[in-house]
């Protein structure tokens, strides 16, 4: 134990009391309030089950700053009995107990001055929370959500006030204040004050082994502030930047896969549950901490740019790279993220280098959900194998990138009989693929019906549940149809006001709207005279010629 922690003090209080006693402070590096319903629910489930036998529910961490506790853990808690509190207040004024409510305001919500008219918060949420949380709920406001966290507030408040009012809905209102008794001095807390913010990491990290998603992200948090040391204020500064950045640009839950895709991309594929104890087995020192926050402040725009295609970081760039981003999104593809770090961390002024290597990585990845690969372990980690060699400085072109990647990518002859025989389950890959396929067939690009292609259904010519198979499709017997209807060779894109005329007809009936159609790979359709297994099997041979041309690997 460090020589720090004999700062520490433990102390039993009830969760009411102890917020009715202090001033306390969520500070800027601080998630945001991320209870669900379910979080509240099962809280008030224990309460209610272990009434009115004292009840423990868990410990808090605070660090003291004098003249108020800032909290290092315990704010989703926290937060949720304030909250209880303000909708005590409201249903009270509601029925008129006017009195009774400015009394839990003063003592659980708002401590008035005696030196002049202004109240002082019991709780102060984040920057980014506190004003919604005041205006809204403690002034009672209309305010509008701008942020998840703020919504999760809003819900969390409304829950609340239903609870309070369903179990307390005649005028005698003795049983509510017993619940309020209750929670104020017999829902038991433990709370560990620290002096500094060191100590209050270390204690933090010691005691807290919840093991949901978001306490990772804490552990993480509060081990690289731990190991800060007097660099921590720098340290907190660059954790709320590219925290915050992350959060707003793609939700709160990202924040973990960024830090996991970073870590991948230097040191190799690292699995959620290995992460935490990676970095505590890598990162030993304040000036290590602080260097591996700034990689992940700096990379933060880059992260936010592989998920968003429009981003302007991509003005910087060929605007291919741009197209191959969306598709790589198109996919919905993952495990490609620690090597598009790498490549635009160690490569950012090799651009052309950067447009050939997103070439491949796109082919790489149809190649592999072709032939079936992509969803193993090993796919993963060969993406992560060569994101730590260019991040190493052990590939530095995108021709040593193929180089190792041999034997992980499919080689055309693969790939082409693969894709004869293919069938697609799920509909944005089909739509993905046969754009595509549309695309390479047209000699110009000044006819553009599939720039949207959501504007598109996916059909399936011989239907997915034909409304008579005997008689509309007399190739085809049960079987047949189970094998054939999600073949590529079967699907194609039609607007959807043409695809609701035609709905399950036959293939002759069909043919009559397919003429219509400005798609290419839909018009030619009309061309057939029957459709059977064998003209699939024919149409979808020549897509995969035509496949291996489009999703090449040369360079």
């Amino acid at each position: 134990m460090s020589k720090g922690l004999t700062k520490i003090s433990f102390q039993s209080d009830g969760i009411g009391h102890f917020l009715s006693d202090n001033f306390l402070k969520v500070p800027l590096y601080q998630r945001s309030f991320a209870w669900e319903i379910e979080n509240i629910k099962e809280l008030f489930d224990d309460i209610a089950n272990s009434y009115p036998d004292e009840y423990f529910i868990g410990t808090i961490v605070v660090t003291d700053k004098g003249d108020y506790l800032e909290i290092v853990d315990g704010q989703q808690r926290l937060v949720t009995i304030s909250l209880f509190f303000i909708a005590v207040r409201d249903f009270l004024k509601e029925i008129k107990e006017k009195e009774k409510a400015i009394a839990i305001e003063g003592e659980f919500i708002l401590k008035q001055s005696y030196r002049d008219e202004d109240k002082k918060q019991r709780l102060t949420l984040n920057d980014v929370d506190n004003e919604f949380y005041v205006r809204n709920l403690v002034m009672s406001e209309d305010v509008a959500p701008s942020r998840a966290s703020h919504e999760r507030l809003k819900k969390a408040y409304k829950f609340l006030r239903e609870y309070v009012s369903n179990k307390h809905k005649s005028e005698n209102i003795g049983g509510l204040l017993d619940l309020v008794d209750f929670i104020k001095d017999k829902l038991v807390i433990i709370i560990v004050t620290v002096s500094d913010d060191v100590n209050a990491f270390t204690v933090f990290e010691t005691l807290n082994d919840r093991g949901l998603i978001l306490s990772q992200t804490d552990l993480i948090k509060n081990y690289l502030f731990n190991r800060a040391g007097d660099r921590i204020q720098e340290a907190k500064d660059k954790w709320t930047r590219f925290t915050g950045a992350i959060e707003s640009g793609a939700g709160e839950e990202e924040i973990l896969n960024y830090i996991r895709y970073y870590w991948s991309s230097k040191y190799g594929l690292t699995r959620e549950k290995e992460l935490y104890k990676n970095i505590k087995g890598k990162i030993k020192n304040k000036n290590q901490a602080v260097t591996l926050l700034s990689n992940l402040e700096k990379n933060s725009e880059t992260y936010l740019a592989i998920l968003n295609p429009h981003h302007t970081f991509w003005d910087n760039f060929p605007n291919e790279c741009r197209v191959y981003m969306g598709e790589l999104l198109e996919l919905r593809l993952t495990q490609n993220r620690p090597l598009l770090i790498a490549l635009f961390d160690i490569w950012k002024n090799e651009k052309e280098e950067v447009k050939k290597a997103l070439k491949i990585i796109v082919s790489w990845s149809v190649r592999n959900l072709i032939i079936g690969a992509i969803g193993s372990g090993t796919l993963e980690k060969k993406f992560s194998e060569i994101a730590k060699l260019i991040s190493n400085g052990e590939i530095t072109t995108v021709r040593e990138l193929l180089d190792h990647t041999k034997d992980v990518i499919p080689t055309d002859e693969q790939f082409q009989k693969s894709f004869e025989i293919a069938s697609v389950s799920k509909s944005y890959l089909a739509r993905y693929y046969l754009r595509k396929l549309e695309q390479a067939y047209r000699s110009t690009s000044e006819l553009k019906p599939i720039e949207d292609p959501e504007k598109l259904n996916l059909e399936h010519v011989l239907p997915v549940h034909p409304s008579n198979l005997q008689r509309d499709w007399p190739y085809f017997n049960e079987d047949l149809h189970k094998t054939y209807y999600r073949r590529i060779g079967n699907l194609t894109l039609l607007d959807k006001k043409m695809n609701s005329m035609i709905k399950n007809g036959s293939f002759n009936e069909k043919k009559k709207i397919y003429k219509q159609s400005e798609i290419l790979i839909t018009q030619k359709l009309a061309e057939y005279t029957k459709w059977s297994d064998y003209e699939i099997d024919s149409r979808q041979k020549d897509f995969a010629k035509k496949a291996v041309e489009i999703w090449n690997v040369k360079i």
